[in-house]
């Protein structure tokens, strides 16, 4: 099924561990991978589930690249493989390597503590928050992304400095260094930390100490009212198969993401850090190294497996963009997918790392692409709207199994037309077999809150015991049949 391969796939990690030895990742031709890769992400566009640029490269030679769908779909603008994507959080990598060039210079330490660079930070724990805290996620910062005024203030934030007072009203969350926790407070404050020490603004810093040195020669910091040419604008597709621009609402760029760059870029950035272009080896191990608070992440970046095969890189994503770019430490594959869609980058980068590393994998179907566009409209609370799309796969006989107990789930969790809902899963139950995702255990649960919802306290019960029969170690079932009164 193809949400269990995404999640066997892309999310199913082990540690990470520098020395370790990895088999090598068998040999296809470039050629055979090339048309692969084509065929691939020809039929994620033909379905609008994927807009963008894809370059897959080994060793620094590029295996395929090309580019899907418009950049700008008011003047039908193709994409195009010098287009500038949003990449999101991928920008956060851009700042970890300037704080350790820095800290290679010997201009900061990565021990420093949040108080040297800002003595007005309005709690006591920037005296124990340092720049290693602050590069692994473990500092206790929040996310200003969150904060209650955050939209309102949207449009004015164009600097670091703009940023700041959204953060100085978020107490840490805990002691610096007592766990893992993503957070863009502290990598945009990474950013002041940059612009403080080496005297520029981090746009101008990222162009001549990291851009320049690479040849990176379209890639920086733009904010959407600059003109700005080869730009892919950014969109969400509705239930309708309408779509929507991202400029209103997309989170302006910042040390913490939002950088635009395009796929040969990038791939020149990986190749520089290959060699010693910008680090040294000893400043790349140090920044590689997960903290041990979280076994795949280091500084800033993302350090995992697949498979067996190891790799470092970053995603990103946000509003009407998504991103991929990813490094593979033995095989020698470098991954770049670019997407201008919601959560359009996902899956095809998961079919092209099963591909690479003969695994199985399938081209997606308008099934698939119903699935998701309904998963994903679920997910954002649209539940009638997901409901709609969802309904497109149960036409058929059989029905799409996920489609059709999701279809289920939205109804329930929306309140509305729960007796359908309630038909729905015990179709499910009837066609299911032992090994399908969900079992059936989450099948009498969800039926359980049908019922329960519906005020059919004692078919919600049995519908519990059922449940808690096929999955007896549940403590949440049991506690939920003692709030009924059940047994």
């Amino acid at each position: 099924m193809k949400t269990k391969k995404v999640k066997n796939g892309l999310f199913m990690i082990a540690g990470f561990c520098l020395t370790a030895l990895i088999a090598a990742a068998p040999e296809q031709s470039d050629d055979n991978l090339a048309g692969k890769i084509a065929a691939l992400a020809n039929a994620h566009a033909e379905l609008e589930m994927f807009s963008g640029t894809v370059l897959v490269a080994r060793n620094g030679e590029v295996v395929y690249a090309g580019a899907f769908g418009e950049a700008n779909k008011d003047h039908h603008v193709p994409n195009r493989l010098e287009t500038r994507y949003n990449i999101g959080s991928v920008g956060k990598t851009v700042t970890a390597v300037s704080v350790m060039l820095l800290a290679q210079e010997g201009k900061l330490r990565l021990t420093d503590t949040l108080g040297k660079y800002y003595p007005d930070f309005p709690f006591s724990e920037k005296d124990s928050i340092t720049i290693r805290h602050l590069l692994t996620h473990t500092s206790g910062l929040g996310d200003y992304l969150e904060h209650k005024d955050y939209k309102a203030r949207l449009a004015a934030l164009r600097s670091v400095a703009d940023a700041l007072p959204l953060i100085y009203e978020q107490k840490p969350l805990f002691p610096a260094g007592e766990r893992f926790q993503y957070s863009n407070s502290g990598m945009l404050m990474l950013g002041g930390v940059i612009e403080k020490v080496s005297g520029m603004p981090y746009r101008e810093f990222i162009r001549r100490r990291i851009f320049g040195p690479c040849g990176m020669t379209v890639s920086g910091i733009a904010y959407e009212d600059e003109i700005l040419p080869d730009r892919a604008i950014g969109y969400t597709q509705h239930a309708d198969g309408s779509f929507s621009a991202n400029i209103l609402v997309i989170p302006a760029p910042c040390p913490a993401g939002g950088l635009r760059a395009s796929a040969g870029d990038l791939l020149k950035f990986d190749q520089a850090l290959k060699g010693e272009t910008l680090l040294s080896i000893q400043s790349k191990q140090l920044m590689y190294t997960p903290t041990p608070q979280h076994p795949t992440s280091a500084c800033g970046w993302e350090v995992k497996e697949f498979f067996g095969q190891r790799y470092f890189g970053h995603s990103g994503g946000a509003d009407g963009i998504e991103a991929f770019f990813y490094r593979f430490i033995d095989s020698g594959f470098t991954v770049i997918v670019l997407s201008n869609y919601h959560n359009g980058a996902e899956e095809l980068t998961s079919s092209i790392m099963h591909l690479l590393f003969d695994k199985p994998y399938s081209l997606p179907t308008v099934v698939d692409a119903n699935f998701r566009l309904g998963y994903r409209l679920q997910g954002e609370n649209m539940l009638q709207d997901a409901a709609k799309v969802l309904a497109r796969n149960l036409s058929s006989d059989p029905p799409h199994l996920l489609s059709l107990f999701f279809a289920a789930n939205v109804r329930i969790r929306g309140g509305f037309e729960l007796e359908t809902a309630i038909s729905f899963l015990d179709r499910y139950l009837r066609l299911a077999g032992k090994d399908d995702f969900p079992p059936a255990t989450m099948v009498w649960e969800q039926k359980g809150n049908a019922y329960r919802k519906l005020g059919k306290i004692k078919e919600a019960i049995s519908a519990y015991n059922r449940a808690l029969k096929l999955d007896p170690g549940n403590a949440g079932l049991g506690d939920t049949l003692k709030e009924l009164g059940g047994k």
